[in-house]
């Protein structure tokens, strides 16, 4: 199962770590990789649940060789959820190639729930996904 989470507003990051929580008190190992934020105002959280592995790179690491190495770690089957929180930015900045994430969404085995976020998806990925939730500023007048 792939699920995305996309669009120009807040709360994306959030709602992978809502994933991860669903899925860790669900006894399933989840790999959580972050592409844009270092989880540190979550360290507490994150603390608590055995379940849940983090991976986020330092400045300096190269993000392909990251991403490279944490669909290895994802591929061992040890996991049951891999989460990719700003993998489409890290793509539209150029920092990733698109080939490489298509490629790994497009083979990824059913036996693990792949969760990916971002500002915008290429409409190739979002032909591979089984739920898309948008995300979007909406201003209400009174």
């Amino acid at each position: 199962m792939i699920e995305i989470y996309c669009g120009t507003a807040k709360g994306k990051t959030r709602a992978c770590i809502g994933a991860a929580i669903q899925a860790a008190m669900k006894d399933k190992n989840v790999l959580m990789l972050s592409f844009r934020s270092d989880y540190a105002n979550y360290d507490r959280m994150f603390e608590l649940s055995p379940h849940i592995t983090r991976l986020c790179p330092k400045p300096g690491d190269g993000v392909r060789e990251y991403f490279d190495s944490a669909v290895r770690m994802a591929l061992t089957f040890r996991y049951g959820v891999l989460i990719l929180d700003g993998v489409f930015d890290a793509v539209e900045d150029g920092s990733l190639p698109f080939a490489e994430v298509y490629d790994f969404l497009s083979n990824a085995p059913d036996s693990i729930e792949i969760v990916c976020s971002g500002a915008t998806a290429d409409e190739k990925i979002l032909r591979l996904a089984d739920e898309i939730v948008e995300m979007r500023d909406i201003r209400h007048e009174d």
